[in-house]
């Protein structure tokens, strides 16, 4: 059975039996297929073969540039000389055996989920912290529950002390911060907690 130009079978050979056009007619309107595959001439798309006259596809016809790229937060973790300088220096009798670490290996933790408890891991209490600090060389300033990170609804995420013994800081180490009461961290924001462990709060955008 002959074929228009436009990808439509006809049984009369002189005119379209769909569309009504001359089966000679000359085409020259181009279009281009949803799927980015531009400059097409026919019903169907050359690349992918796309039928232009089915209902639009479901997809998203956003300008890729427009596009809100997802955060991604997380944690990384080091040492601090200053900060355990001052715990020392205000605390002597609470970190006296807690030295400075000579190496400190980077760790990353993303923040994911409703919530996330910072501390060590206790497997005979049953303590398996999220951001599980445990390990060599290790803080032994860090409570087993010490603080709790929570998404704050705003794409964000807050921590909570825990009512730790050392407390925990925000990026003032001569002030800690409330237990109980929720903080909202920004990138770049560093948490001390124990006698030298320090926190980053990092955000990168990552597209969806």
């Amino acid at each position: 059975m002959p074929m228009c130009r436009w990808g439509h079978e006809s049984t009369d050979a002189d005119h379209c039996d769909v569309c009504g056009r001359p089966m000679t007619e000359a085409v020259t309107l181009r279009w281009t297929c949803p799927r980015r595959h531009g400059d097409q001439d026919g019903r169907y798309c050359e690349t992918c073969g796309y039928d232009s006259e089915e209902p639009a596809e479901r997809e998203s016809t956003a300008d890729p540039a427009k596009v809100e790229p997802v955060r991604e937060w997380y944690l990384t973790a080091g040492a601090d000389r200053a900060y355990h300088d001052s715990i020392r220096a205000v605390d002597e009798v609470a970190t006296p055996a807690v030295d400075f670490p000579r190496y400190v290996p980077r760790r990353r933790f993303p923040l994911h989920g409703e919530r996330m408890f910072v501390g060590r891991r206790d497997p005979a209490r049953g303590i398996e912290p999220e951001i599980d600090l445990s390990g060599a060389p290790e803080d032994r300033g860090v409570g087993r529950s010490h603080a709790l990170l929570m998404p704050d609804g705003n794409g964000q995420w807050s921590i909570v002390d825990l009512h730790s013994t050392n407390h925990t800081y925000v990026n003032d180490i001569s002030a800690p911060i409330t237990p109980d009461q929720a903080v909202t961290l920004h990138e770049g924001d560093r948490i001390y907690l124990g006698a030298w462990t320090v926190l980053t709060v990092c955000e990168s955008p990552t597209v969806s």
